[in-house]
């Protein structure tokens, strides 16, 4: 074989050595920035990505030591490391411009040192290493943002040869940039996730402050959204719809309407509009004309007080009419009169009725509905805001305890389980007269099991099961339901915000999506809409 071809196939051996070891890294690189993406997909956390990205480089490229710094003013701080310890990670600060990784993030470029015992600016800050013993190469690449360098990543290996090293430079600076970008996206998150959480602080400092009304109980993010609204119409002249199950609130919500410093000290006129027909209803409202006598209304009588027209929902199109010209233009006529009179007077309304659906068969004009339902407070029922039964239950133990002179001061475990797992039809009036027969007929100072009703002993005399013995359980349902009521709820505190709710879960954007879908929620209707 002549000299030429032996060199030929030398030489071609060589190329493919060299194709074998790049198509090598390219696998390993590839491999690398795949785990590094999911990572940063899946971690909420700054440091916890981090940390797994130094996990990942340590699986991948057999690494002694890794440690990723993130800048603090002038400082930079080991904020993930891997191979060291506790205290090692502690010891590892350092100011820009000092040491290999304080260069690096000052300038901006990486460096390699072939052998760290043999750098004159090489800190050994940590205290990690047996510098000397061993050759160990150190590499150190910035991590850089728009905005400037944020941070270095830095590792250490043994025994490498200087091609090595070129390779896992280049490596390690495409990492950083994948670093660089999620960390930006993360802080921005944890920035966004610390101004929702200080302006939800803020709201509800000035909910305890200055919204929240009277002995008003609750605290869940339905009764916020509800004092502040009370706030809001009590600081108006505008009519107010209050909308709610029976027993949920309705009159205690008028009730703090009127005790607002505007409305204060003014005339109330209650009518019970479930309780009288139309003509009784417009006669008491409107007063009464009559053979030259006349018979003042509650408009008349109360000025610029308050009408609370309870439990309208199902009065007539001639009265709704009427009713309309007085909440749209604050003028009516008597009974039987002829002239018009102007009221001053503020209407408060309340209704448990499906208002909705009677406005589709006809029932409710068009026209008064919208005019009806301009501001409209809906109160929760009590099973959709199951945090605030305890607080409930003990403010009327110590009112009925009072009331009727008996030592009763708290409610056994047991019984508490059982008043926070009824569901509570009646809301907030059924369990306020639960607490008050409980009350009276506990033999001591506590409230036992037995001294509930018979309602509250077992779900299944209640219907509030949701296991049925003769039936089969679908489990897939049951859970389903659970993750709506959760979603729901989230939504709802956030107005509707899908990312502030994935946030407020500790589950990512696309897994709330995935289950906003599936469960067909819809995030606008929960979007907050300012009523005044």
């Amino acid at each position: 074989m002549s000299p030429g071809r032996k060199r030929s196939e030398s030489s071609g051996a060589g190329r493919k050595a060299d194709d074998s070891r790049g198509n090598s890294m390219l696998r390993l690189a590839a491999s690398v920035l795949h785990d590094i993406s999911r990572a940063s997909v899946s971690v909420k956390e700054v440091p916890t990505f981090l940390r797994n990205t130094l996990d990942i480089l340590n699986a991948r490229m057999n690494l002694t030591r890794g440690t990723i710094t993130l800048r603090n003013g002038d400082m930079l701080v080991i904020i993930a490391s891997h191979g060291l310890s506790e205290d090692e990670r502690k010891r590892g600060v350092y100011r820009m411009g000092e040491g290999v990784t304080g260069d690096v993030a000052k300038r901006g470029v990486s460096r390699v040192v072939p052998d760290i015992s043999k750098s004159p600016d090489f800190l050994n800050r940590t205290m990690s290493r047996d510098v000397g013993h061993t050759k160990t190469a150190f590499i150190c690449v910035p991590i850089s943002t728009r905005e400037g360098v944020i941070g270095t990543l830095s590792i250490d290996r043994e025994n490498p040869d200087r091609e090595s090293l070129n390779r896992c430079l280049k490596l390690l600076e495409t990492v950083a940039n994948v670093i660089a970008e999620a960390v930006s996206v993360l802080y921005l998150d944890m920035a966004e996730n610390e101004r929702l959480d200080a302006q939800n602080r803020e709201l509800r400092s000035r909910i305890e402050s200055e919204l929240r009304p009277e002995n008003a109980i609750g605290s869940c993010a339905a009764m916020l959204k509800v004092y502040e609204q009370i706030a809001q119409a009590g600081a108006s002249d505008i009519h107010v719809m209050i909308r709610g199950e029976v027993g949920a609130g309705k009159d205690f919500a008028m009730r703090a309407i009127t005790n607002s410093p505007k409305w204060r000290g003014r005339p109330v006129e209650i009518l019970n509009c479930a309780a009288m027909h139309d003509s009784t209803i417009e006669a008491q409202l409107f007063g009464l004309e009559k053979n030259g006598t006349i018979t003042e209304g509650v408009l008349e009588k109360i000025g610029s007080g308050t009408v609370y027209l309870d439990a309208m929902g199902l009065i007539g199109q001639a009265l709704q009419l009427k009713l309309l010209r007085l909440l749209r233009d604050g003028i009516y006529r008597r009974v039987g009169g002829e002239r018009d009179l102007h009221s001053s007077a503020r209407i408060i309304t309340s209704t448990c009725g499906d208002l909705e659906s009677r406005l589709r068969d006809n029932i409710i004009r068009q026209d008064f509905y919208y005019q009806l339902t301009r501001f409209t407070i809906s109160i929760p029922p009590l099973r959709k805001r199951r945090r605030d039964i305890p607080a409930l239950a003990k403010y009327f133990l110590q009112k009925y305890a009072r009331l009727h002179d008996k030592k009763v001061t708290t409610i056994s475990a047991a019984a508490a389980n059982m008043i926070s797992a009824y569901h509570w039809p009646s809301n907030v009036r059924e369990l306020e007269n639960c607490i008050e027969r409980a009350v009276l007929i506990s033999a001591d100072r506590t409230v036992s099991e037995s001294d509930l009703p018979p309602s509250l002993q077992t779900p299944q005399s209640t219907n509030t099961s949701k296991l049925r013995a003769d039936l089969p359980i679908d489990f897939e349902k049951l859970v389903g339901n659970f993750e709506r009521e959760i979603i729901v709820e989230v939504l709802a505190a956030h107005g509707g915000n899908a990312a502030a709710a994935a946030r407020h879960l500790s589950v990512s954007r696309r897994i709330l999506n995935y289950k906003i879908a599936k469960l067909g929620i819809s995030p606008k209707v929960y979007k907050q809409k300012h009523q005044l």
